[in-house]
């Protein structure tokens, strides 16, 4: 796909590009610098070569965007805010509520235990104290909004009596820790492989079990222990 900066000829008119083209440039640049920061890393990719990858010049990429930090937090925001968007789950309220949570654990980590978030992650990670904005943002964009399904599912396993929860939001924040961010974290770090592999599943399902013990009401909870 060839995108040409500035004005120029289009079907005979000259002038500004049209708000959908605007916006089909935008996108079409930050899938150039989501390749070349994902590969390279935020110092290893410079300005140029997103200017080049993504056939424009960087006179245009600095119009757009103000400058190459403004770019990658662009790249990592739209990552996650497109994935999730397309991931939101539709979980079976008929399901126990362990299934319900391996439900929505499973359309997480099947997006987030691949090369391509792993990469991602250590670059998030390595550009942390520099982009402190940015660890708010994808806390808020995808922490927060991963958080908000689990708590459904725990605020509504609660209101039956399925499990002793006086606050869903903290306990769907401590599941999404525990189930989604350490791995996802593990993969980032080299310990695992990133792959939501059969040693990944048991992990998971190890840990979602661990914490519906903790969250049951006292009786049930001892009878689930002995």
């Amino acid at each position: 796909m060839k995108v040409r900066s500035g004005s120029g000829k289009r079907g005979g008119r000259t002038g500004r590009p049209t708000a959908e083209a605007a916006i089909r440039l935008t996108s079409h640049i930050l899938q150039s610098a989501r390749e070349m920061f994902f590969e390279h890393g935020f110092d290893g990719a410079s300005a140029d070569m997103i200017a080049e990858g993504a056939k424009i010049s960087k006179r245009t990429l600095y119009a757009r965007f103000g400058s190459k930090a403004r770019v990658f937090e662009a790249v990592i925001l739209d990552e996650i805010d497109t994935q999730l968007r397309a991931l939101e789950p539709a979980v079976d309220a008929d399901l126990a509520v362990v299934d319900r949570l391996q439900s929505i654990a499973d359309v997480l980590l099947e997006w987030l235990l691949t090369p391509r978030i792993a990469s991602m992650e250590r670059v998030v990670i390595a550009q942390a104290v520099r982009f402190p904005a940015l660890a708010a943002n994808i806390h808020e964009f995808g922490f927060q909004r991963a958080a908000q399904w689990v708590a459904s599912i725990l605020g509504a396993a609660a209101a039956k009596g399925e499990l002793d929860l006086p606050d869903p939001v903290f306990a769907a924040e401590q599941f999404v820790t525990l189930v989604v961010v350490a791995p996802m974290r593990r993969a980032a770090l080299g310990l695992a492989p990133p792959a939501y592999d059969e040693n990944a599943r048991a992990r998971v399902r190890r840990g979602i079990e661990l914490f519906i013990i903790g969250c049951l009401p006292p009786a049930l909870g001892t009878e689930n222990m002995q």
